[in-house]
């Protein structure tokens, strides 16, 4: 038998891997799928799921004779489907293709963390028995397993969350933890004298690693980066009427968060253009944009004479906007919360515009009652607020939006909403709220914008923006699939 500390050994890399694999698997899924509520709830179900079958099999086969042979398979098995993970984006677009979001989203999540949950929620029980000769010491050997199981799981998320992703990537970091699973195997592999066993992981991390050194970037990219928030991505690409005109596009977890005429180094966006046929009737000064993106709002701000502050939270847009988008230095950068800058800053500012939602994301404690109240606080009295939303206001869709704006109104704001289509589905709206009503029609102006007696609103203690919006969150990823992921991955 193999001694206590080797098993412990194989439990802790095991529950390493456990995390390793739920927080890359979520990293893999959100360019396809975001890492909406949606997202989320799927990956945690599913690997709950996956790991309460693993015990139920592990139990069962812990009563097997040879209860060291079938951990070493257990393992080689679990191996296998975390080096398979990172190469099963062509089944997402499948699904993404024929399936809508919801069903797409669990198939995907099933087929990519089920199999490796299972495998890794057997290994257990399987110590457990090993360990185990005496029934008195039954519980004594559970609890010191799964504690130990644990404790390699929250050292993985640090790992994972704080060095891994950010530096190595998602692929390579699952490929990773593969190996480390792969030495453990060996303790088990060199008892049994197995050649064919370690012939076969040998194989598989081999095959895992060609895989990863062989695999292509979008033949348009010129940068990409790892990070905890997700994938970032640079690519300049021509416009589809024009080839000779290339736009410059940031995005986040393949999702277009700028567009800039690399020529012109202009923004190509209609929100911006919404908000710079209407920056003659903002009151000039100070402006802080919250949600920097790849600077082109803060550049144009600045063109007309704001003392422009960006507060970022991710650093390397700070640095990407900055390298590629041509940032001015005269820009002042943060790289914080929104909602923590809110909180402490003491500043005074004129036009305050947010543009933190990411995709079909809303950071909904950014925008509560007590945020937009304590906003009142940093704004000039005949200063203005803006918001950048996604285009749906009516109905179920248009919850999320109608709540926002009676939030607004709850905390003593009068708005406007501009917008360049009346289609829902391929608009963005710029909501313009300021401590008393403007007095003039501004460009693009929407009529009317409260299409509900809804007085539901964003509190610190419910925040319920993302729920409201989940409806209009399906649908807005639902057309980005199919309309640019599906064609441009």
């Amino acid at each position: 038998m193999l001694n206590k500390n080797k098993l412990y050994t194989i439990s802790f890399v095991e529950g390493a891997s456990v995390m390793a694999a739920e927080i890359c698997g979520a990293k893999l899924l959100a360019p396809f799928f975001g890492s909406s509520l949606y997202v989320w709830s799927s990956v945690m179900a599913i690997t709950l799921g996956g790991l309460a079958s693993g015990y139920f099999i592990g139990g069962k086969l812990s009563l097997r004779s040879n209860k060291e042979q079938t951990l070493l398979f257990v393992l080689i098995a679990a191996v296998c489907s975390l080096c398979m993970m990172p190469f099963l984006t062509s089944l997402f677009l499948i699904l993404a293709a024929s399936l809508s979001l919801i069903p797409a989203v669990i198939i995907s999540v099933f087929f990519l963390l089920f199999p490796t949950m299972m495998c890794m929620g057997a290994t257990s029980p399987l110590i457990i028995s090993i360990l185990t000769h005496d029934v008195n010491n039954s519980g004594e050997n559970s609890g010191r397993v799964y504690a130990i199981s644990t404790v390699g799981g929250i050292l993985a998320t640090f790992l994972c969350g704080f060095y891994l992703i950010p530096n190595i990537g998602v692929q390579l970091s699952l490929i990773g933890f593969a190996i480390a699973l792969s030495l453990v195997c060996l303790f088990l592999i060199l008892k049994k004298k197995s050649n064919i066993n370690g012939l076969i992981l040998l194989f598989v991390i081999s095959l895992a690693l060609y895989g990863f050194s062989k695999s292509k970037a979008n033949r348009f990219t010129v940068y990409k980066s790892e990070g905890i928030l997700g994938k970032l991505e640079i690519r300049d690409e021509p416009t589809y009427n024009n080839s000779s005109i290339i736009v410059r596009e940031l995005l986040i977890n393949n999702t277009i968060q700028t567009e800039m005429n690399l020529e012109t180094k202009e923004s190509v966006s209609e929100y911006v253009r919404l908000v710079e046929k209407n920056v003659l009737y903002f009151p000039k000064g100070k402006a802080l944009i919250l949600g920097l993106g790849g600077g082109v709002v803060a550049n144009m701000l600045h063109e007309h004479s704001y003392d422009v502050t960006a507060v970022e939270f991710d650093e390397r847009i700070i640095e990407i906007s900055k390298r590629f988008f041509f940032l001015s230095d005269k820009v002042k950068t943060v790289c914080a919360d929104a909602r923590y800058y809110i909180n402490n800053s003491k500043e005074t500012y004129h036009v305050i515009l947010f543009d933190v939602f990411k995709a079909e994301e809303q950071p909904s404690h950014v925008i509560t009652k007590e945020s937009l109240v304590k906003l009142k606080s940093m704004l000039d009295t005949n200063g203005i607020v803006l918001i950048n939303t996604h285009g749906y206001l009516k109905d179920k869709k248009g919850l999320g939006t109608q709540c926002l704006l009676a939030t607004l109104k709850k905390a003593g704001f009068d708005t406007k909403i501009c917008t360049f289509s009346e289609d829902e589905d391929y608009r963005n709206l710029l909501i313009i709220a300021s401590q008393k009503p403007m007095d003039v029609t501004l460009h693009n102006e929407l009529y009317p914008i409260m299409y509900t007696d809804l007085e539901t609103i964003n509190t610190d203690n419910k925040p319920i923006l993302e729920s409201l919006n989940a409806s209009a969150n399906q649908s807005w990823r639902s057309n980005y699939l199919r309309n640019y992921i599906i064609w441009n991955y």
